[in-house]
């Protein structure tokens, strides 16, 4: 994405200040060199605020004098201008100056951040399509990408320039949300995952996980219907088995089942009609029992009467000597008066008993006429009795045990009850599983799967680092080294000629300092070749040098100085590159410890000295201090 830094222009809380610019040329390597606590640092935090950070990382030193900030820049050949107020007590400000055009002599904030982030994410090409992939009425990633998220790619700063395990600064713009996007970033910016790609591998994705739960539903449904009709046939055959239907009745459908079955309920009592007989011989055999105690109670009644009658005899015949004793043996007897009662005694029993053997005793009528009237209605039950035997044993005969039908059949009448209460499912919606099918189709014709196209991409960017890597001449141990940037780890690996494995250690801070620099033009270098979208072909630097002064103000020695021209040659030749080979365009901004002297006396043409930060001179004028 074409992008050129114009100018940074700081107006200052002192107001007889003028205000301070710094002018930037395209196609260069932009350079402001100068000693330590001299600001030089601070430029990427002013351009960072003014593309509108939610930190703040400009020092206090220089907020306490700076009172607006501003940037003026071109992207896709827009000119823009964003002055922004300095932060307050530790806050981001949100008053904000913004034009398409050049600065204003005195800012005055004139537009809301949020209208303004929107303006900066349609020229990074952070549209609807990069937002909602798979359509902006099924929501947005996991991710809400601004253009800020690809601003990591612009600067190597002096927190990683010479670190072993930390290729990009995600801790200076958030550290725990841009580690999150960074490999998706990072995809997609080398093309592995273009808008095409991505829209249509994650709505394919969305397709599928709804195909996938309508088809789900869908089998669920089946199941369910299935088991059903397994269900309705097992009663079927049921009704078949006990004859409550005919054997020969066929199981065609459910909804033709359902009502024969239905049916062989309804007529359950059909089915029962003989079950009447059952009743009708426990009431005779009631009647028979009971008819047949009465008679017994009469025959009883009768034997007692004829058993009283035989003892009157017995007891008469008992008596007959004392008449003889009376008539002939009287003057014999005892003469006491004990005798003679008794005597008298046994003659009054004696005579008792004469008279009611005298008398004729008539059995009565009604006991008689009873048993008559009894045996008849025995005798016309048992007849009755014997005839329903006959028809139990002809109807037992033929439908085995009836008793058991019955209940088989109210088994199959709660069965059936059970099976109409179940809900075999909601219904699918065939319209929509249509519609999904068919976008699945369409979706299906993109190369979603990316592995090949990812390989492609990935083996392209390590041809235009390894590009760069080849034309240092401070790394000699390494000379026809292979290198491959692990997109997984997020670090460069350098693989020694002949060897199959990289190495876990290269060396000094140098040598670290060197594989950043590679990283950072091989992937501009590679963003041009696939027509970047959404990183603006702009670099920001910060002191390659750091790992030769250590802490001093001095470069240690003649390998050093060597090592730093080798760095600057190859920040030189890469815009020469990009420029006449490529025929395209690319800044840089680097902040600088070592003098300007290092691009002058080695003849690096592409190399710009915006200004020098020496004998007290820095990124706020000293007369701004002096004036406290």
């Amino acid at each position: 994405m074409k992008f050129v830094l114009h100018e940074i222009k700081l107006w200052f809380k002192d107001a007889d200040a003028e205000p301070k610019n710094y002018q930037f040329l395209p196609d260069k390597v932009n350079v402001i060199t100068g000693g330590s606590n001299t600001g030089k640092t601070s430029f990427w935090n002013i351009i960072d605020y003014c593309l509108l950070s939610g930190k703040v990382n400009i020092a206090n030193t220089i907020n306490d004098k700076v009172l607006w900030f501003g940037i003026r820049f071109s992207i896709n050949d827009k000119q823009i201008s964003i002055v922004r107020k300095t932060p307050d007590k530790g806050a981001v400000s949100s008053e904000v100056f913004f034009n398409l055009g050049s600065f204003p002599d005195y800012p005055e904030s004139n537009k809301e951040i949020a209208e303004i982030k929107s303006i900066l994410d349609s020229e990074f090409g952070i549209t609807d399509t990069l937002r909602f992939p798979y359509g902006k009425e099924l929501g947005g990633t996991s991710l809400n990408l601004s253009y800020r998220h690809f601003l990591i790619f612009n600067s190597l700063t002096e927190n990683i320039i010479g670190a072993q395990e930390t290729y990009f600064d995600t801790t200076f713009y958030g550290k725990e949300e841009y580690d999150k996007a960074l490999n998706h970033i990072f995809n997609l910016v080398i093309g592995v995952n273009d808008m095409a790609k991505i829209k249509a591998s994650e709505r394919l994705k969305e397709v599928k996980r709804e195909i996938r739960k309508i088809q789900n539903q869908e089998k669920d449904n089946q199941g369910k219907v299935k088991n059903f009709e397994n269900e309705i046939q097992v009663l079927f055959e049921k009704c078949k088995k006990y004859n409550f239907i005919e054997y020969s009745e066929p199981f065609e459908t459910v909804d033709t089942a359902i009502p024969i079955i239905q049916d062989v309920i309804t007529n359950t009592q059909k089915v029962a009609q003989n079950s009447n007989l059952f009743g009708e011989l426990d009431e005779l055999n009631k009647r028979r029992i009971a008819i047949r105690s009465q008679i017994d109670a009469i025959s009883q009644y009768q034997k007692e009467y004829e058993a009283y009658k035989r003892n009157l005899n017995k007891s008469a015949d008992s008596l007959q000597p004392i008449e003889f004793l009376n008539e002939k043996l009287s003057d014999q007897l005892v003469d006491s008066y004990e005798t003679k009662a008794f005597v008298e005694s046994l003659e009054s029993s004696l005579k008792s008993i004469k008279e009611n053997l005298s008398k004729k005793i008539i059995e009565p009528i009604k006991v008689t006429g009873d048993a008559k009237e009894l045996n008849r209605q025995l005798k016309e039950i048992e007849n009755k009795i014997s005839k329903l035997n006959e028809i139990k044993k002809n109807y037992l005969a033929e439908s085995q045990t009836e008793v058991q039908k019955f209940i088989v059949l109210g088994e199959i009448k709660l069965a059936l009850e059970q099976l109409l209460k179940l809900e075999l499912g909601k219904p699918i919606d065939n319209i929509r599983l249509n519609i999904l099918t068919e976008e699945s189709k369409d979706l299906a014709k993109v190369p979603t799967d990316t592995k090949q196209i990812e390989f492609n991409l990935k083996t392209e960017l390590n041809k235009s680092i390894q590009r760069n890597f080849n034309q240092l001449k401070s790394l000699p141990a390494y000379t026809n080294s292979r290198l491959d940037f692990n997109s997984d780890k997020m670090i460069l690996q350098l693989y020694p000629e002949g060897q199959l494995f990289p190495l876990d250690n290269v060396g000094s801070k140098s040598n670290y300092m060197f594989m950043h620099l590679c990283v950072y033009l091989g992937l501009h270098e590679h963003l041009i070749n696939v027509n970047p979208e959404h990183v603006p072909q702009f670099l920001f630097i910060d002191q390659p040098s750091i790992p030769y002064y250590a802490g001093s103000d001095e470069m240690q020695g003649n390998d050093d100085r060597s090592k730093l021209i080798d760095a600057f040659t190859l920040l030189n030749s890469f815009i020469e590159f990009i420029v006449k080979e490529k025929n395209n365009h690319f800044q840089i901004f680097m902040v600088e410890h070592a003098s300007k002297d290092y691009w002058v006396n080695n003849n690096l043409s592409h190399f710009h000295t915006v200004d020098e930060f020496i004998n007290g001179k820095g990124l706020i004028p000293k007369e701004i201090y002096g004036n406290n």
